[in-house]
């Protein structure tokens, strides 16, 4: 592995990742960077949600889980620093431990005041990309706890491989996926953190949020990494990879899904947007 991560872990702190499938990385952000990020995110997420004012109570199952905005980088110059963040991306590829990784996707995740639970799941067999390698960071914007939204994590259950979809959307009743023999048992396990800390999941790893039971919303942004040798497994539609003209047996990149470690000299251009996208794909 290359010796020039801006920042690097202690193997420790791989070693854990590797068994539990999570980690928290304290101090990664600065108090300053925190504050630069987040007013942007937020002015992100309220520009592209202005046009709803339906009460929570109104909305469906899945949206009362979390305000999700994708592929904020595309459109918003404030928050590209941040998908872009050379730390963020070295420290991806050292947990999956891989020398390159290629941005899958990057999402704002409000979750508001009376915004319900986020049902377990895992989330990379939502997606067309077989087990390849791939990592979340999930970047607090406040402090969060078991009273506001809190992620939950099983231990291990990344090594379980792929389990059952579970339908997030609540369109139908979803897999109870805590009850999975191949968990062997195990139970969430919540992980309260402080804005300027990372936690990072396996795109395996078996995760839920709590309800926010404040009278603030729960901010939250993620940026989610692919091994830059990952190869789309399967046709069934996915935006990025459509977009882009990836084919099934071809590498995932191009269009949408640019390399992030190591760092580009040049970063790309956004793409051209081509409608909102939803699904899916949070937490």
């Amino acid at each position: 592995m290359p010796s020039n991560f801006p920042i690097v872990l202690p193997p420790e702190v791989v070693n854990a990742f590797r068994a539990q499938g999570f980690v928290v990385t304290p101090d990664v952000l600065s108090t300053e960077d925190v504050a630069q990020y987040g007013a942007a995110i937020d002015q992100a997420v309220a520009a592209r949600t202005a046009s709803d004012t339906r009460s929570i109570s109104d909305k469906s199952t899945y949206e009362q889980s979390f305000l999700q905005c994708m592929r904020l980088c595309e459109t918003d110059p404030g928050v590209v620093d941040l998908t872009f963040h050379e730390g963020l991306a070295g420290i991806a590829a050292q947990l999956l431990g891989v020398p390159s990784v290629n941005l899958w996707q990057d999402q704002a995740l409000y979750k508001e005041p009376g915004g319900r639970e986020t049902t377990a799941h895992q989330d990379q067999p939502f997606w067309p990309i077989g087990k390849a390698p791939l990592i979340s960071a999930w970047i607090p914007l406040n402090a969060v706890d078991e009273g506001n939204g809190a992620m939950a994590y099983v231990p291990g259950s990344h090594l379980a491989g792929p389990l059952k979809v579970v339908d997030i959307t609540h369109t139908s009743k979803p897999f109870d996926i805590l009850n999975d023999p191949a968990l062997k048992g195990e139970s969430l396990q919540v992980v309260p953190v402080n804005p300027g800390s990372v936690i990072w999941h396996h795109g395996f790893t078996v995760h839920a949020a709590g309800a926010n039971r404040s009278d603030s919303v729960r901010r939250a942004f993620t940026v989610v990494y692919l091994s830059a040798d990952a190869i789309r497994t399967k046709a069934w539609p996915a935006f990025p990879l459509d977009r882009a003209r990836v084919g099934v047996g071809d590498r995932i990149e191009g269009e949408g899904l640019p390399r992030l470690w190591p760092p580009l000299a040049t970063r790309p251009a956004p793409p051209v947007q081509k409608g909102a996208v939803t699904g899916p794909q949070g937490m």
